[in-house]
């Protein structure tokens, strides 16, 4: 399932009674963006439920011990028995504080000896002897044995317990996450140019381009010379999506000065080589606000349709407002399931 269908299906799983029993345990290729999906389901259950930070745990298994969740055994006071002292992961969310969050980031990572307390929690709502919150939602994410990143495979009874949903990433679902994110626009025009190098992880291969790599390319100063930014992308995305990426960024550079587009759209030039466009559009829409909406609507009137619709479908995600914009209403209007 894309991002978008997997957190709305969850949520609207969650939402139902006794929904927050469901333990949705969100599958995929490392780096596909399933720990950002988890948060943000997170993200929209606080907001639902007041359920406030420190009331949202992320606890990774595969880096704690069975006593990280069992607790750990002290002497009682009149000295007969043994008592356990709980983690304070699981302190914060135990019985009588109301609507809690447990993230299990990375389950699959865990091996069999975490897999088994890690049951208790999951189907039974217990940390050891410690009873958990009466409303506890538990995601869990993981990354797939085949993918080679050092996923084990789970019991099948910790396997029965949740429902494994499959990530599968989305260039749609991608976009509409970068742009409110801060990605540069020469990375959202590349990826619409080539939208295969989103996701294309092979698991022989050591550096993949991910959903993950990318926004580290997207950290990569802009300042560095060109075959310094070259080995910088390289080591995030790998070679081949590297090479294209820097070609890309080469071409971008022929691409005229996208502020001619607000200061006299009947003009301004419009690209022929599609490279140069994809990269042109990118840095026009990333202009886009309440006094650019006008004119940037009037150009895209001049492009091609499979290019306006680029265009507008950008500037929509980026400026919910432009729907007000005349040009741009009559479009949307003929164009309205592209923007569903």
């Amino acid at each position: 399932m894309k991002f978008s269908t997997l957190k709305s299906s969850v949520l609207l799983q969650f939402s139902q009674e006794n929904g927050h029993l469901v333990v949705p345990f969100i599958t995929g290729q490392p780096g596909g963006g399933k720990s950002a999906c988890a948060r943000e389901i997170a993200k929209e259950l606080q907001t639902k439920f007041n359920i406030p930070d420190e009331r949202v745990v992320e606890f990774n298994p595969s880096l704690r011990d069975p006593v990280d969740i069992m607790g750990v055994p002290f002497k009682s006071e009149d000295g007969t028995h043994s008592e356990w002292l709980p983690p304070q992961e699981f302190y914060t969310i135990r019985a009588g504080q109301g609507p809690s969050i447990l993230i299990l980031e990375e389950m699959s990572d865990a091996g069999m000896a975490m897999q088994n307390p890690l049951c208790r929690v999951i189907l039974d709502r217990y940390a050891g002897q410690m009873k958990l919150s009466e409303q506890l939602f538990i995601i869990a994410t993981g990354n797939r044995v085949e993918d080679k990143s050092g996923a084990n495979r789970l019991s099948t009874k910790l396997g029965n317990r949740v429902r494994t949903l499959e990530f599968e990433s989305n260039v749609e679902d991608w976009m509409d996450w970068a742009y409110t994110h801060g990605i540069k626009s020469i990375v959202t025009s590349f990826i619409k140019f080539r939208p295969a190098l989103l996701s294309n992880f092979d698991p022989k291969v050591a550096v993949n381009p991910t959903p993950r790599s990318w926004e580290d390319v997207n950290r990569i100063p802009t300042e560095l010379d060109a075959a310094t930014f070259y080995e910088h992308a390289k080591g995030a995305i790998g070679e081949g999506a590297a090479t294209e990426f820097a070609a890309f960024i080469k071409v971008a550079k022929e691409m005229p000065d996208p502020q001619e587009v607000l200061k006299d759209p009947k003009k301004a030039p419009v690209p022929t080589k599609p490279d140069v466009l994809y990269a042109f559009l990118g840095a026009v829409e990333s202009l886009i606000d309440k006094k650019t909406a006008k004119n940037i609507v009037a150009y895209g009137a001049r492009l091609s349709p499979e290019f306006q619709t680029i265009l507008m479908i950008g500037c929509y995600k980026r400026y919910k407002d432009l729907i007000s914009v005349p040009g741009f209403t009559d479009w949307a209007v003929a164009n309205a399931k592209l923007l569903a």
